[in-house]
């Protein structure tokens, strides 16, 4: 039994990895986006991820 492979063309590749590209781009260019609008919301005022110091310890004016 003989099995036939087929091969994909570097043009075709490059149109696949292009469209990676693109949407890795969108989502780093919108997760800034989003952070800074829900870092600017009182309802998320003093959320423990912002209070979290670089030791590993959670500040005293963190909500629990």
């Amino acid at each position: 039994m003989e099995i036939e492979k087929s091969r994909i063309s570097s043009r075709e590749m490059h149109k696949y990895i292009w469209m990676l590209v693109g949407v890795f781009s969108l989502l780093a260019a919108t997760y800034p986006i989003a952070m800074i609008r829900v870092s600017q919301k009182p309802k998320f005022h003093g959320y423990h991820v912002k209070s979290l110091q670089l030791d590993g310890h959670i500040a005293n004016n963190s909500v629990k």
